[in-house]
């Protein structure tokens, strides 16, 4: 059986001044989609400008998914400044599990 899934794709600067709109696509996205069992994909540019806004961003999304029985993944590995935020962040713990998430697009 294959699992079902819904892509949102997050675009333009994603940083403190902008997040709160971001945040209220994703919460719509998240309502409209997070079923169980499903997989639910974020596309987020590696060449925007970002802060650390946008890593606890999907933190909370990751829990708002769990809590809905689904699962977030990212579309393709976190590069640019976005990765650079979570290394800075220390969210790339070596845990492979979790290293995972940011770094291969496996959802949780």
């Amino acid at each position: 059986m294959k699992t079902e899934t819904a892509a949102l794709s997050l675009n333009g600067p994603l940083t403190i001044k902008t997040i709160s709109s971001a945040r209220d696509i994703l919460q719509a996205f998240i309502g409209e989609n997070a079923q169980r069992g499903r997989t639910l994909a974020l596309d987020i540019d590696d060449a925007q400008e970002c802060d650390l806004t946008l890593a606890q961003l999907v933190i909370s999304a990751r829990k708002s998914v769990t809590a809905r029985g689904a699962k977030l993944k990212l579309t393709r590995p976190a590069a640019g400044s976005f990765l650079a935020v979570i290394e800075r962040m220390g969210l790339l713990t070596g845990d492979k599990k979790q290293d995972g998430f940011w770094l291969e697009g496996k959802a949780l």
